[in-house]
């Protein structure tokens, strides 16, 4: 290219594309900044909102309990109400995701009944009908709230999960964008470089095959043998491309919205198989065991499964607290282990049951088709095992357990 003119219109147009994608970039990066600081109030804001509804109910059951100031304790609870109302109000302005939305109206008329079960509880309590207060209190009082931040833990792992599709999708525009600024940069350069004519031969003069052949024989040292080889070589054939990505798996959230209420109505031990048998499907998962910390205090037994033959339970036997895999690892630290699948084994998650001073289990799961590595699938593992950290205690210590008979001796 020797025109002065193309080459300055070539300069213009190739700068103009990569000042426009720069600063497509800079805007893309203040919108996700905006997206990450929404998700952290978002979070922020829900787990105020939790603490709120546990004070809420401590407030509750207090006015109803023998020697405390009723006006006090009544006066806590309605400002907890107001609250919680205004802590939804924010919520939903921040909410972008429909499934967020629907779990805080649920949430909100979970709130509502609460606050007209109180309002009958005061009116026991008005007419000196202490235990017909105390009975709403500790049974309806406590599913609903139970309900409400099971419903506010929904919208919080559905709202992360959203945004981080959605920076995942901006992330990937980038890219492309900057792709295709760097074709443009690249094929300027390519308009820009003086090419020099080559000399060669005219454009219909004939070349002899014997020629040719002659010619690669004697420059690049082959024989006519080895010549014959690499025509036969398909020297073109290019691996086949790999299949694209499967989408990220995503646990139905409406399924582990009804799981986890009835989580909260278990009163009986028998009902955990069937609330297994729904989380394994949930997550996908081939099997659950739930582990506690035995009497010993420094390993943890399996308590209860669901995918396992009994026996095969029974014979698992007890993990010491220092054992080097996933299940322990997750006893130490109180956080999510995650196992990814490869060739031999399948992927597993593991996640700890923390109480409020210290981890009394693990609930341990062995997933399909690399579920493991979805957040979404991990959120759903981590909201289970706080549901069942509040139905779960750890086995008592074995001198506290020996106390009884040593007295009765």
């Amino acid at each position: 290219m020797t025109r002065r003119w193309v080459r300055i219109a070539v300069v213009v147009v190739t700068l103009a594309t990569l000042g426009f994608t720069g600063n497509q970039i800079r805007l893309s990066e203040l919108a996700l900044d905006d997206e990450q600081h929404v998700e952290r109030v978002f979070t922020d804001l829900s787990w105020a909102l939790t603490l709120t509804l546990g004070d809420l109910r401590a407030a509750q059951q207090a006015y109803v309990a023998a020697g405390q100031d009723r006006l006090y304790w009544t006066a806590r609870v309605n400002s907890h109400l107001g609250t919680v109302r205004n802590g939804l109000e924010n919520l939903r302005r921040l909410a972008i995701s429909p499934a967020s939305i629907d779990a805080l109206d649920s949430a909100d008329g979970a709130v509502t009944d609460l606050e007209r079960m109180d309002g009958r509880a005061r009116e026991h309590v008005d007419l000196e009908q202490p235990l017909m207060a105390s009975d709403l209190i500790f049974t309806d009082g406590l599913e609903l709230a139970a309900r409400a931040s099971t419903n506010v833990e929904l919208a919080r792992a559905t709202e992360r999960t959203t945004r981080n599709e959605t920076i995942r999708a901006a992330r990937s525009s980038q890219a492309t964008m900057i792709a295709t600024a760097a074709g443009a940069l690249a094929l300027a350069l390519l308009l820009l470089i003086p090419m020099k004519r080559a000399e060669g031969p005219a454009p219909f003069e004939s070349i002899d095959a014997e020629k040719t052949e002659a010619v690669l024989t004697d420059e690049l040292g082959l024989s006519v043998e080895d010549r014959k080889m690499l025509d036969t070589l398909d020297l073109n054939a290019v691996d086949p491309s790999p299949a694209a990505d499967s989408p990220e798996p995503v646990p139905d959230l409406r399924v582990a919205a009804d799981l986890c209420t009835d989580l909260c109505k278990v009163t009986d031990t028998s009902e955990f198989p069937e609330l297994l048998a729904r989380a394994a499907a949930l997550m996908n998962a081939t099997g659950v065991i739930i582990w506690v910390r035995d009497s010993s205090g420094h390993a943890l037994r399996p308590a209860i499964g669901h995918g396992y033959p009994a026996r095969a339970l029974a014979q698992m036997g007890s993990i010491p607290e220092d054992g080097n895999n996933a299940t322990a690892a997750a006893y130490r630290s109180a956080r999510m282990q995650v196992v990814e699948r490869d060739d031999t084994k399948s992927g597993a998650l593991a996640a700890p049951l923390l109480a409020a001073n210290s981890c009394v289990g693990v609930l341990s799961a062995e997933l399909r088709a690399g579920w493991e590595s979805s957040e979404a699938v991990q959120a759903t593992a981590a909201i289970m095992a706080a549901q069942l950290a509040t139905l779960l205690s750890a086995d008592p210590p074995a001198d506290t357990a020996a106390s009884p008979a040593e007295a009765h001796g």
